[in-house]
């Protein structure tokens, strides 16, 4: 059944609700990955900061004042600056692999190219937290790390003694995972 509260109220509501941010993210996830994939053209790329974007809107949502524009405003607002963000420390890393002689690793995991279409799917009878919890221990750790701690994939690279390619392998894995469990209603 369709929650037929505001966005507004939505926010408002999950300081104490979380549930009411999982309406109120089944509501604007797929619009959210769609404005990424397009502006940075690539489906990690956007999977990812998706993610950040929402782990940025919930861990803000206390400070959310309701205003004369929506509430996916103030949500796209969020997902421009992490964009900019992201683009400034790419184009560091990008200077600083030439300046190295470094290429750049490409993943071609069909997973991720499968989670776009999967992130529209809505959760049915298991919350989000217990998709999480059936994670492999080292795909929870590094997506928890990343989404909720909003950490860069070089410190829990560092952190886990680790490739920063084998986090981010792990993250997408755990993502993909989690969007194809929301997709069969487990």
């Amino acid at each position: 059944m369709a929650d037929s509260r505001s966005d507004d109220e939505l926010l408002k509501a999950s300081v104490q609700d979380a549930e009411a941010f999982a309406v109120f993210y089944r509501r604007h996830a797929e619009a959210v990955l769609m404005y990424l994939r397009q502006r940075t053209g690539d489906v990690e790329a956007a999977a990812d900061l998706t993610a950040d974007v929402f782990a940025g809107a919930f861990e803000g949502r206390h400070r959310f004042k309701p205003r004369r524009e929506p509430a996916r405003a103030w949500l796209f607002g969020i997902a421009n600056n992490l964009l900019a963000m992201n683009r400034r420390k790419q184009r560091r890393a990008l200077a600083a692999r030439a300046r190295l002689g470094v290429p750049r690793i490409e993943f071609q995991d069909e997973e991720l190219e499968r989670a776009e279409a999967r992130l529209s799917a809505r959760m049915r009878d298991k919350p989000l937290t217990a998709l999480v919890d059936d994670l492999p221990p080292e795909q929870r750790a590094a997506v928890l790390a990343r989404v909720v701690d909003e950490r860069d994939y070089d410190d829990i690279a560092r952190e886990q003694d680790v490739s920063e390619a084998l986090v981010r392998q792990r993250v997408s894995r755990a993502l993909a995972r989690i969007s194809g469990s929301l997709r069969e209603g487990k």
